[in-house]
């Protein structure tokens, strides 16, 4: 946990993995680990861990909304517009969800 709060991803997935080995069905450290892909800009796995994380426990909008992110970065509109939806139909705030999606898919080249 603390490589993720000094900003440091690759350590910090690292620290996940294992800890995800240890206990694989934990929403948190799946959450966790999508998070430190998310920002190492492994999209494809960050949405290995976010699925996994909704699997083990449904319902949480941030969930939905990294996987959102994670989907739009690769270019998988549909399914980004349909976790946006769920995120927001969870209490995520539409605006800046809906921010950080377009920010997201300007980087797209």
């Amino acid at each position: 946990m603390k490589n993720a709060q000094l900003g440091i991803p690759d350590k910090a997935a690292a620290d996940f993995e294992e800890a995800a080995w240890l206990d694989p069905e934990n929403d948190e450290i799946q959450f966790n680990l999508g998070v430190a892909y998310l920002s190492m800009g492994d999209f494809e796995q960050a949405i290995n861990n976010f699925t996994k994380a909704i699997e083990l426990k449904p319902g949480q909008p941030d969930t939905y909304g990294n996987r959102a992110v994670a989907h739009a970065a690769i270019g998988e509109d549909e399914k980004s517009e349909a976790d946006v939806a769920e995120a927001i139909r969870l209490g995520a705030p539409p605006d800046g969800l809906a921010s950080v999606i377009e920010f997201v898919k300007a980087q797209r080249v």
